[in-house]
């Protein structure tokens, strides 16, 4: 038993060597207590699947230092799961566990950083020809975002970055919590099913945050999948990932892109206090144009009135012209109708004297009356023997008719007339 693992060493350092480099993406990486390192090498495409090969590595803590210092040199890269990287070490074979390990003690970081820009090319170029970088960044941010949906690792250092810049606000936001990884190969599928969850949640605005970190920690929000969940959500999503100058993919396709979680909570902040000054300014202008059309209305009242004072004044001017002249008229027609009137009086007047019986008789003329009392005016009226009664001007004469004798020029019917009948030398008197 003991030549054939002698036989399996000599194999494989005839094979490979005292060193070789192999490349792969890392699985199930595990830090023990003691400082080794241990994990296995599969093909990249079998990340998160089944693998066809799998090769044990061990990175001894006395080897670990010499790696971390050439990772350290580059400042961008830890090894975790789903990383790919190209190693150096030797293939051993140990006898009493019966297995074929890699011993690292090499590590090439270009290699890893070039992978990784590779990636992020092919990913942006396919969210590119499927219309998704802009998808997110069209949607209407609320004008206030009190809603949030909050993507980070419960208890993480950004979520209380997060949550004490929203504090400090002293505004009541509301806060709804999705758990989820951050990092690691299990990091983009539970990433991808937060971000869809929180898009159908009742929020208004979703915010996905975490702490800063080597570009390989944060390869989880450059991935695919990932991305295309954000640019897929129906609300606008605040992306707050990383230091300053770190930019993943979802940035690219996020409606905004913070640079911190303290940022990102900011920006949320900003547009709520954003709204309260908008709505300040606006009832400002509105106030300010309520006066003005209050000055408008004041002057447009001065000048009505005015005018309604000065158009009454003229008013009242005109009427009472007009009444001086039909006063005026009034007079004169009063007047000329008096003077008519007096004329019309005066002509009855006259005519009357000249038709008064008194005025008739003191000329000579008497009136004639038979025994009924109607006035004699033809000699048709009477017959002899008839009584008659004489009115004169100074007394009545009674007489009786012994006699009657026509005019020639007289008619026989002669009409009755109110004029007095001279019977002076037609009539004999009688006592």
């Amino acid at each position: 038993m003991a030549e054939v693992c002698d036989g399996i060493s000599e194999a494989l350092r005839n094979t490979f060597g005292t060193e070789v480099w192999v490349r792969g993406a890392i699985s199930g990486l595990n830090r023990s207590a003691n400082g080794h390192v241990y994990f296995t090498l599969v093909d990249p495409e079998d990340v998160g699947q089944r693998p066809d090969a799998i090769l044990g590595v061990a990175l001894f803590a006395n080897a670990k230092f010499r790696v971390n210092a050439i990772l350290k040199r580059t400042g961008s890269i830890r090894m975790e799961d789903g990383i790919e990287v190209a190693i150096g070490g030797s293939i051993e074979h140990y006898a009493s566990g019966g297995r074929v390990q890699m011993i690292m003690n090499m590590i090439d970081p270009n290699y890893t950083l070039g992978r990784l820009a590779e990636s992020r090319e092919a990913t942006l170029k396919r969210l590119a020809t499927e219309g998704l970088l802009e998808a997110n960044r069209r949607l209407a941010v609320p004008a206030l975002p009190l809603r949030i949906a909050l993507i980070t690792s419960e208890g993480s250092a950004a979520e209380a970055d997060f949550m004490d810049e929203l504090s400090t606000s002293g505004i009541p936001f509301e806060v709804s919590l999705f758990d989820t990884r951050v990092q690691g190969a299990e990091a983009p599928k539970t990433l991808s099913s937060a971000i869809a969850a929180a898009g159908s949640f009742n929020v208004d605005v979703v915010a996905i945050v975490r702490g800063g970190g080597a570009k390989t920690d944060l390869v989880a929000f450059d991935h695919y999948d990932v991305a295309a969940a954000v640019a897929a959500c129906p609300v606008p999503v605040v992306v707050g990932v990383g230091h300053e100058i770190d930019r993943s993919i979802c940035d690219e396709v996020a409606a905004v892109a913070a640079k911190t979680p303290t940022a990102a909570a900011g920006w949320i902040i900003q547009q709520v206090l954003g709204f309260d000054r908008r709505v300040e300014l606006a009832t400002q202008r509105l106030a300010r144009a309520g006066v003005h059309q209050l000055q408008l209305a004041n002057r447009h009242r001065d000048m009505l009135q005015r005018q309604l004072v000065s158009d009454a004044s003229t008013a009242l001017t005109k009427a009472e012209r007009r009444l001086d002249l039909a006063t005026t008229r009034l007079h004169v027609s009063a007047r000329t109708a008096l003077t008519a009137a007096q004329h019309r009086l005066d002509r009855s007047e006259l005519r009357r004297q000249a038709l008064d019986p008194a005025a008739l008789m003191a000329r000579g003329w008497s009136i004639t009356r038979d025994g009924a009392g109607n006035i004699v005016d033809s000699v048709d009226a009477v017959v002899v023997g008839d009584r008659l009664t004489t009115h004169t001007s100074d007394g009545v004469i009674t007489s009786g008719v012994v006699d009657t004798q026509r005019t020639a020029d007289q008619p026989g019917d002669g009409a009755a007339s109110d004029l007095p009948v001279d019977t002076s030398n037609k009539n004999e008197s009688s006592q």
